[in-house]
């Protein structure tokens, strides 16, 4: 598998891709092409304009959740294949709301999106491929966002999980991924872990989960601050992701 990342809040020094508060991932698989979240705007096709990458060919997108930092970047793309697969949890499209009344939610409708792409809307785990799988609806997600999902793959009996925000909670993410593949080994976790509203206390204790699960690849990104990767760090190997990054599994 090969994943690489279109749009996060951090570029490198000369890469001169751009970068704003959201998330987009490029995940290349097996005989699938997927887009795994649109990050806010157009940065995500910019960026892929500049590493040469033609999403006209991808074969599935798939949104964690519906916040607009995920699938905003629905409103500018439109592909000229139109049998493109988009998978979600069929409550992206709750509305969402700032207290000063802002929208933050999924910019399109249902109609909106079907005249684009073929909906595949459930909460049901999902399988893509061979070896990735959507989660649909993550069990003991306390949060208000129901709809909050994620991917697992595994592979060499292991499990590598990509995230968009992980309001379902990343360790109820993960062992729910174990559960549904009855795979215990996680090898990695790549995405955004929503660390910014941690606590101290909450982060110690992540920091030991991880550790004592021997996670090997951490990579939190996009919501995830500075206070939380120095304190997962402590016992853990933290990986930076930007902007037009790599990754790849074999």
């Amino acid at each position: 598998m090969k994943i690489t990342v279109l749009v996060d809040n951090n570029s490198r020094t000369d890469k001169y891709l751009l970068a704003e508060p959201a998330l987009s991932l490029l995940i290349e698989t097996e005989d699938k092409k997927i887009l795994f979240d649109t990050g806010y705007s157009d940065v995500f096709l910019k960026n892929a304009n500049t590493l040469n990458i033609d999403l006209n060919n991808i074969t599935d997108i798939i949104l964690s959740h519906g916040h607009d930092d995920h699938t905003g970047g629905l409103r500018f793309f439109n592909p000229s294949n139109k049998n493109i697969l988009l998978t979600a949890h069929p409550r992206i499209f709750d509305e969402k709301y700032e207290n000063d009344g802002t929208s933050y939610g999924c910019p399109l409708t249902p109609k909106e999106l079907g005249n684009k792409f073929t909906l595949n809307l459930t909460s049901k785990v999902y399988k893509i491929s061979k070896n990735l799988f959507f989660l649909g609806e993550i069990e003991n997600n306390s949060s208000n966002d129901i709809d909050d999902s994620a991917l697992v793959y595994i592979f060499d009996n292991k499990l590598f999980i990509i995230v968009g925000c992980s309001h379902a909670g990343i360790t109820n993410i993960i062992e729910y991924a174990k559960k549904i593949t009855g795979i215990n080994k996680v090898y990695g976790i790549l995405g955004g872990m929503h660390l910014v509203s941690y606590s101290e206390q909450e982060l110690e204790n992540l920091n030991k989960y991880f550790n004592s699960e021997q996670i090997e690849y951490i990579a939190p990104c996009h919501c995830c601050n500075l206070k939380s990767k120095i304190i997962l760090s402590k016992n853990n190997s933290i990986q930076e992701i930007c902007t037009g990054d790599l990754i790849t599994l074999v």
